[in-house]
């Protein structure tokens, strides 16, 4: 009740402060997260800070490249122009805040050829409005950046194009606008950037444009709500929260104000969430629609650790780059986080301390490191939700497990959207019987959970945290699964590490009038191979892990290719292997199973 109380509160906060806005002390430009007198403080950082140059030369060496390519060209891929505006939009940021940091012109003439590139584009897709988003983004970041040094005939052209092909294509429907996802996040932060960008050519427009965006964008915070976990996971985190951050910042340059979007209940938190998100490894915890990132540098935390006062949060990506050869490139809107990190005072910064985060809502975690400044740190990683969520998998109760430099327990991630639409597979379709759920990576058959009778997990049903477990000798949470399977009266997960790394994962199921044939599941890359009834013994990089079943005493290893015989799903490296048992009708059985690291 009073997580509730909060929210509303804060709704009400964020609707009163946006009928207060007083748009008579609209700031010049530069307005858009850039205001006079912050890139002098940028290049001062540089100077002192080695992770922040670093990053500096990274986005130079980047924007360098870009100096010798053509413009973005018109090309749709599929249903989007998404990777074009992408494109248009890290080319733009990048080569306007090499101009400002250097001073050099070949930076803004290639940063306007590029929007006036755009500009010409014959759309920017607005049946896929996220393209527009982004393409509003890229121009309206250009302009005012580069304001004062546009000659007025470019500036009118990018005026007319981000009016005319942006901000008025959005229609009355606007259906995205109030999507719980990153859909709402990145159409209204985009149209509010390129809003306050032209304000002075449509200013009734703008404030139009303004309000509604301040009215539906709460409904995307609300998915951070209460503890921190983003429900489409650590991709989508990054995707939806840089342009929540952006429509803050945006705000607050342009006119002094933020609406309170960042005391949304969960926000400020998803940092933490984030941080526990990536491994020890490298890779992240990488369930929903997440690719297989590896060394992927997050510099958005910068604001978090500005907004918090938390250091700690961008510890690991300030040691990541310095040793800039595991670096694998960095996000598009990198420049604007040199702004947040020019602001940030780090000294004598330290790692996170805490071993377990663990945050409730509609994507229930818990989270284990036991530390941050070892890549031979073991990690647990433990999933609730439900496959109705945003870009959710069938995949309750599923886990990863690191130990030793390896991941043992692997999700294979998400298969590329195209390779699946151009095949005619219908994966954003909803319901128990979408084709969405015969596609192998998203379904229960591949992740490291329970099947029960060879049959898909329910759609609405909704794996929860029913317990946290947070002792010296153990940490862990248990899972209430049962409303995901439709055989079964209940089923309940324990997932435990403890001190010496070895996972427990002890599974309760009990049965309705019919046999109930259960798979416990765990992909792999591991070499795989059964030593006895009870034992599989995996070898990987020159360390080993024993899968050992302790109970029930009838229970069978397997080990599974990794692949479906759909036409069109994706091959996939490595191996399923795990344990079969039959619980009989209107009984109940427990599967106790360990993951023993051989040291």
């Amino acid at each position: 009740m009073k997580k509730l109380l909060t929210l509303i509160a804060v709704l009400l906060s964020i609707s009163a402060t946006a009928k207060s806005i007083d748009y008579s002390k609209l700031a010049q430009h530069p307005r858009l997260i850039l205001k006079k007198g912050d890139i002098e403080v940028v290049k001062q950082k540089i100077e002192e800070d080695q992770p922040l140059l670093i990053l500096h030369d990274i986005i130079e060496r980047r924007t360098n490249e870009f100096l010798a390519a053509e413009p973005t060209k018109y090309r749709m891929v599929g249903k989007r122009l998404l990777g074009r505006c992408r494109a248009v939009l890290e080319r733009v940021c990048f080569c306007s805040y090499m101009y400002l940091i250097s001073g050099d012109e070949v930076y803004a003439r290639r940063a306007e050829k590029e929007m006036l590139a755009a500009v010409d584009f014959v759309s920017w897709n607005p049946s896929h409005f996220l393209d527009v988003g982004e393409m509003v983004t890229a121009l309206a970041i250009g302009y005012d950046w580069l304001y004062d040094w546009l000659s007025p005939e470019s500036r009118r052209k990018i005026e007319d194009a981000i009016i005319e092909k942006g901000l008025r294509t959005s229609g009355k429907k606007r259906w995205w606008s109030k999507t719980h996802n990153n859909w709402n996040q990145v159409c209204n932060g985009g149209l509010v950037m390129g809003a306050l960008a032209v304000y002075e050519r449509i200013p009734e427009e703008a404030q139009n444009i303004i309000a509604e965006a301040l009215k539906n964008n709460p409904i995307a915070q609300k998915e951070y709500g209460p503890d921190g976990v983003y429900p489409e996971g650590f991709g989508y985190w990054e995707y939806g929260t840089w342009y929540e951050v952006m429509l803050i910042e945006s705000l607050r340059t342009a006119l002094n104000t933020s609406c309170d979007l960042e005391k949304a209940p969960g926000f400020l938190e998803s940092a933490k969430f984030m941080n526990f998100m990536s491994t020890p490894t490298g890779a992240v915890f990488n369930f929903s629609d997440t690719g297989n990132p590896m060394n992927a540098i997050n510099p958005l935390l910068y604001w978090f650790a500005l907004e918090t006062g938390n250091m700690s949060l961008v510890w690991q990506d300030r040691e990541r780059l310095l040793n800039e050869d595991v670096v694998r490139g960095v996000n598009r809107q990198a420049p604007i986080a040199m702004l947040f990190a020019s602001r940030c005072n780090i000294k004598d910064i330290k790692p996170i301390k805490e071993k377990v985060w663990a945050g409730d809502g509609t994507q229930p975690v818990f989270l284990y490191r036991k530390g941050f400044a070892s890549s031979q740190d073991s990690y647990l990683g433990v999933k609730g939700g439900s496959p109705k969520n945003s870009h959710a998998h069938m995949d309750g109760g599923s886990f990863v497990y690191e130990w030793g430099g390896v991941r043992w327990a692997v999700d294979l991630g998400s298969q590329d959207y195209h390779s699946l639409e151009s095949k005619g597979i219908g994966i954003w379709k909803k319901g128990q019987n979408s084709q969405r759920w015969q596609v192998y990576r998203l379904n229960n058959y591949s992740h490291n959970t329970l099947t029960i009778n060879n049959r898909l997990h329910k759609y609405e049903g909704m794996a929860t945290i029913t317990k946290l477990h947070d002792k010296k000798k153990f940490k862990g949470a248990d899972f209430d699964l049962s409303s995901l399977f439709p055989d079964t009266e209940s089923v309940t997960r324990r997932i435990l590490i403890d001190k010496n790394d070895k996972v427990t994962c002890v599974d309760r199921i009990e049965s309705r009038n019919i046999d109930c044939a259960v798979r416990w599941n765990m992909t792999t890359f591991a070499e795989a191979k059964i030593i006895d009834k009870r034992t599989i013994l995996l070898k990987q990089d020159g360390k080993e892990l024993l899968l050992r079943v302790v109970s029930p005493s009838n229970a069978e290893p397997y080990i599974m290719e990794n692949n479906s015989k759909n036409w069109y799903d994706v091959k996939n490296k490595g191996v399923r292997v795990g344990f079969t048992t039959t619980v009989a009708p209107y009984s109940s059985a427990t599967i106790k199973i360990e993951l023993t690291p051989q040291k």
